[in-house]
């Protein structure tokens, strides 16, 4: 009886380079709204821009606000989508703060990490986007729409 050779495992191309983890990645999705959409934008600058993008972020106040529900929305990851989308719509107050959503309003996840840091997430109600959270967020989508990643301004399911 011939046995059938057991297959080789596949090895790593020596001579292939993998790509490095970019400098800072921010990730931004939108949900909500009368059709209750989901939109994400994402920016992986170039590390020469690392230190304004840092800049940028460390400007938000991200201990005053409320950690997402479920994690990150990830463009993989249907389950986190389906997280974050049933999220948005309880009630998920600071400490101390009691708020109910707003009908037909946006809620806006915002992920960020570079590094050597921990990543930072933050869930705002979109009367909460102002001041430095709505200037990154525009950096974001702004850079999204320059870079002319594939997607990167599209619906959620």
């Amino acid at each position: 009886m011939t046995q059938n050779p057991t297959p080789e495992t596949p090895r790593a191309d020596p001579t292939r380079e993998t790509e490095p983890a970019p400098a800072v990645e921010v990730d931004v999705a939108r949900t909500g709204g009368i059709a209750g959409m989901t939109r994400r934008w994402t920016a992986q600058p170039p590390e020469d821009e690392a230190s304004e993008w840092i800049s940028l972020i460390d400007r938000c106040p991200w201990r005053d606000a409320r950690p997402p529900v479920g994690g990150a929305v990830d463009d993989t990851d249907d389950a986190a989508a389906e997280r974050f989308t049933a999220s948005s719509t309880a009630d998920h107050p600071p400490a101390g703060e009691s708020r109910s959503p707003m009908p037909d309003g946006f809620v806006w996840l915002i992920r960020a990490s570079w590094s050597g840091a921990d990543p930072r997430e933050a869930e705002l109600q979109d009367d909460e986007l102002v001041g430095a959270w709505r200037e990154l967020v525009e950096a974001v989508r702004q850079w999204s729409r320059r870079s002319g990643s594939a997607g990167s301004e599209r619906p959620g399911r």
